[in-house]
């Protein structure tokens, strides 16, 4: 199928993102790559190959591709679901820009157990995102009624092999303030609980309008508030299932992103 480029959607570092209608009448959204060299080809058939193996309703679908040639004559792309919601980091600036906070319900329903349920069949399939954060968490519609992660491409089985040698090729991936230490420092094996640190991030940072204090190479970092500090209609075990989840130490957190939505699901009604 044929594609008309309407308009671009986001641009960034790695990628180009623009609003395409097929000869269907339908709109999608295509990505190509915006640098063109072996690590950006590297990801980006990395995240072909991912969202090729994935499919739930909170992951985006991928719908065609193309990988390319060989660097620097190549032009890989691929056709996704459109999705015209906006991200969450749209969503949280807007309400910081008014002083707002997400009612807590809403979140755990609409963003947090969504966020679950996608990774867990990632994870099944020792797949795991490694760069969760706001900007890559989009609403399918205006009404924000359901949302799909974007963006695999740091997505893979990783292991301390390949940790290391992405580290020695300088593309250690992830984004400050929301990657764990594990991965940012490459100091252990990468599992599910790297992707709990960082949605547990964005839950803390969707109650309390803040983002927790940063760690530093020795891996320690400011005393962090329990999020009832700035809510105090925040529960204890709310308090408790948030903070689990920033752990610096993998070995504190939930196990499994399964062992986090059983903790969730049984909160009690107050939050």
């Amino acid at each position: 199928m044929k594609y008309t480029i309407i308009k671009i959607l986001n641009s960034g570092a790695f990628g180009t993102v623009y609003e395409v209608i097929g000869e269907d009448k339908n709109r999608y959204a295509l990505k190509e790559v915006k640098n063109l060299d072996i690590i950006n080809k590297q990801r980006f058939e990395r995240e072909i190959g991912v969202l090729s193996q994935l499919n739930h309703p909170n992951i985006v679908k991928i719908i065609q591709w193309n990988i390319g040639g060989d660097p620097p004559n190549f032009s890989p792309y691929y056709i996704m679901e459109y999705l015209d919601g906006g991200s969450l980091r749209e969503d949280m600036d807007e309400k910081s820009n008014q002083r707002h906070l997400f009612e807590i319900k809403w979140t755990i329903n609409r963003i947090i157990l969504p966020v679950c349920n996608a990774l867990a069949q990632a994870h099944s399939a020792n797949i795991y995102h490694r760069d969760l954060k706001p900007d890559n968490i989009m609403f399918t519609n205006p009404s924000k009624a359901e949302i799909k992660i974007t963006d695999w491409g740091l997505g893979k089985d990783v292991n301390r092999e390949s940790l290391a040698l992405t580290t020695a090729t300088g593309e250690i991936g992830g984004t400050p303030g929301y990657c764990s230490p594990e991965q940012w420092f490459a100091y252990e094996i990468i599992d599910g609980r790297t992707d709990i640190f960082s949605l547990g991030v964005i839950f803390y940072e969707m109650m309390t309008g803040m983002r927790p204090p940063a760690y530093n190479d020795t891996m320690k970092r400011k005393s962090v508030d329990p999020p009832s500090k700035y809510r105090p209609t925040i529960s204890a075990r709310l308090d408790d299932c948030i903070m689990k989840m920033i752990e610096l130490k993998a070995d504190n957190r939930h196990r499994s992103v399964w062992d986090l939505v059983s903790e969730v699901e049984t909160l009690p009604d107050n939050y």
